[in-house]
């Protein structure tokens, strides 16, 4: 099946989802979704383990009957890194270029190295990706997210490898970059949203939740009680 993309009016939903039946063919549904994101919107995903939030991602990008996407500018930072190890830092974050047999131009090579200095990775601009250490894989996928500037970003648990400091620094520059795009977070921890988005849902064994406000989640009984579907 594939993705639908199509112009539409501005104030239309970016990406519409319809009775999705969220899980793996031959097992019962993880959930059933109807979903509508508007442009600009940005909302923090939330769920337990095996709620299916990295599932509905990977179901956004591989498209479905039940999925009409409004655009074709997607970029998708999945739970693993997935850069070629054979390839420099540099070359990994420019590889969707290369991959759609994109020329490499002087700007491409700027703004690669400006998100190095954002990501506080220029110096290792030439090292290979197997000689990193898992949170600077983070930063670099990150940086070849970021400098697709995609319409839809798609964030799967991005900063799950980073220590507390770099993970507070990483949000503050998705928070700057993303500004004026539309932004689905999938999280275990509201704390990664906050200051950022103001507004979550939640995937339950009864489908989709919300909206809640992320200030509803600052008390732990009441996430709890938002994951087991009793908000």
């Amino acid at each position: 099946m594939t993705k639908v993309f199509e112009e539409i009016p501005p104030n239309d939903p970016l990406l519409s989802i319809d009775n999705l039946s969220l899980g793996f063919e031959g097992q019962p549904p993880l959930a059933t979704i109807t979903w509508m994101i508007q442009r600009g919107q940005k909302v923090a995903l939330l769920g337990k383990s095996g709620s299916g939030k990295s599932t509905l991602l990977d179901t956004i990008v591989r498209g479905s009957a039940a999925i009409r996407c409004r655009t074709h500018r997607v970029a998708y930072l999945s739970q693993q890194p997935a850069l070629l190890p054979w390839l420099s830092v540099l070359d990994n974050i420019l590889l969707g270029f290369k991959l759609r047999g994109q020329t490499i131009v002087h700007e491409h090579l700027e703004h690669a190295r400006e998100l190095l200095i954002d990501v506080e990775l220029s110096h290792l601009e030439n090292q290979k990706a197997h000689q990193l250490s898992g949170g600077q894989r983070s930063r670099v996928a990150l940086a070849r997210a970021l400098i697709e500037d995609a319409e839809l970003v798609l964030l799967d648990e991005p900063f799950a490898a980073l220590d507390r400091s770099i993970k507070i620094q990483m949000t503050k520059l998705c928070r700057q970059l993303l500004v004026d795009k539309t932004v689905i977070l999938v999280t275990h921890d509201p704390r990664d949203a906050e200051d950022w988005f103001n507004e979550s849902m939640v995937i339950t064994p009864g489908g989709l939740k919300g909206p809640f406000d992320l200030s509803d989640f600052k008390n732990d009984d009441a996430l709890i009680k938002a994951l087991d579907g009793d908000l």
